[in-house]
C-alpha cells in the first residue's frame, strides 16, 4: 500500500497517480526506502522504467520528481546510487 505522505519533504500522492511511489522497505538489503512501480496500476512494466521516468522528469526540470530523488539521496543512499548507476549504465548502452 502506498503511504500518501512519507515525510514533510515528499508526498506520494502525485507519484501514485503516475504509477510509481517511494515505498518503505524495512529489512531490505536495498535500504529502508525504495522507488518502485505501483504494482496495482501496472503503468510501468518494472521498477527500472519507473526509475527512468522519474529521473527523466527531474532532468526536464520537474521539482516534484527532483524532490523524490532528493528524498532518496537523504534517506537511502543505496537506492539513490543504484538508480544513478542504472541510468548511467543504460545511457552508455544507448547513446543518442
Amino acid at each position: 500500500m502506498l503511504s500518501q505522505t512519507i515525510s514533510a519533504s515528499f508526498d506520494n500522492a502525485q507519484a501514485g497517480n503516475e504509477g510509481w511511489g517511494i515505498f518503505e522497505t524495512d529489512g531490505s538489503e536495498g535500504g529502508p526506502w525504495q522507488l518502485q512501480r505501483e504494482d496495482e496500476t501496472a503503468v510501468f512494466p518494472n521498477d527500472d522504467t519507473a526509475w527512468r521516468y522519474v529521473t527523466d522528469k527531474a532532468k526536464d526540470g520537474s521539482a516534484y520528481h527532483q524532490s523524490a530523488l532528493d528524498f532518496l539521496k537523504r534517506e537511502n543512499m543505496i537506492e539513490y546510487t543504484a538508480i544513478l548507476n542504472f541510468i548511467e549504465k543504460t545511457a552508455a548502452q544507448c547513446p543518442n
